[in-house]
């Protein structure tokens, strides 16, 4: 098991929101996120998957050619809209002119 599969394995909080970006270079949109967050919080990062540790929760990404899956998690409704919104900006700054976002669909247990 990949360290980055062992840290997803031990991530599941109360509120959760999930994504599937299609038309996006999803092997580049999970290095940049990664390597961008990596100068502020604990992110590790493959050709196929990210992972992001933000102090409120975390985001996991799932990458196969142009399709990229996030997931999002967090123990209170606001942390987890504080994580969506601070990837959604970053997430469009990224993707520098393709017509696509996240749009999220929210879980909590």
């Amino acid at each position: 098991m990949s360290t980055i599969n062992k840290v997803e394995a031990e991530h599941d909080s109360q509120f959760l929101a999930f994504s599937t970006v299609i038309h996006i270079d999803s092997q580049k949109m999970i290095r940049r996120l990664c390597k961008h967050f990596a100068h502020k919080v604990n992110a590790r990062w493959s050709s196929e998957r990210g992972h992001i540790e933000f102090d409120m929760g975390f985001c996991d990404m799932n990458g196969s050619g142009d399709q990229l899956d996030l997931r999002c998690g967090a123990n209170s409704g606001a942390e987890l809209k504080e994580i969506i919104d601070c990837i959604d900006s970053h997430f469009l700054r990224f993707a520098k002119g393709v017509e696509c976002s996240p749009q999220w669909n929210l879980m909590n247990s």
